[in-house]
């Protein structure tokens, strides 16, 4: 009597359709978006620039922020996701305001306030760190970048070229 049972192709029929639909999904790519990594260490205060490799994420997973004049946040290791959080724009020189390289103190980061005192007259100029100096190789340390007032950017370009120059940074 089993030799005259119905042959189970509605079975079959179920089964080739999960397998497809398996075959499907495992061939399918999910949908993914570039976004941005660092390639290697990357200080506070310095650009992002050099430091970005492109990535595929999930969909959704990360929100990529504007990349443009971005400088990191804080101190970045390597293979960081690029984040809002990790990303700052560098402070814009104020209308009317001069930019002059000056030897800062480690701890004045971009944006911060500070007071640029010329020893030899004793004049006090306020002033903005444009740029944060930094390590530049071989032991030479690179300057810093302070805007200051127009009406007083000549005489501190005149003090940090004769080293009678002082930047105060506010805690």
């Amino acid at each position: 009597m089993y030799l005259l049972a119905r042959p189970p192709y509605l079975r079959w029929a179920v089964a080739a359709l999960l397998v497809l639909a398996g075959l499907l999904v495992e061939c399918g790519g999910a949908a993914t978006t570039p976004h941005p990594f660092t390639t290697r260490i990357v200080p506070a205060g310095e650009s992002l620039d050099l430091a970005i490799e492109w990535r595929d994420v999930p969909a959704g997973l990360l929100i990529a922020p504007d990349l443009e004049g971005a400088v990191a946040a804080t101190d970045l290791t390597a293979g960081t996701p690029v984040v809002d959080s990790v990303v700052a724009t560098r402070p814009a020189v104020p209308e009317g305001w001069w930019a002059v390289a000056l030897e800062l103190p480690p701890t004045a980061v971009e944006g911060a306030e500070v007071l640029v005192v010329l020893t030899s007259t004793g004049e006090q100029v306020p002033g903005i760190v444009v740029a944060a100096g930094g390590d530049g190789g071989f032991g030479i340390d690179e300057p810093g970048v302070v805007a200051v007032p127009e009406a007083m950017a000549a005489a501190v370009a005149r003090g940090a070229a004769g080293r009678d120059v002082v930047v105060a940074v506010r805690p």
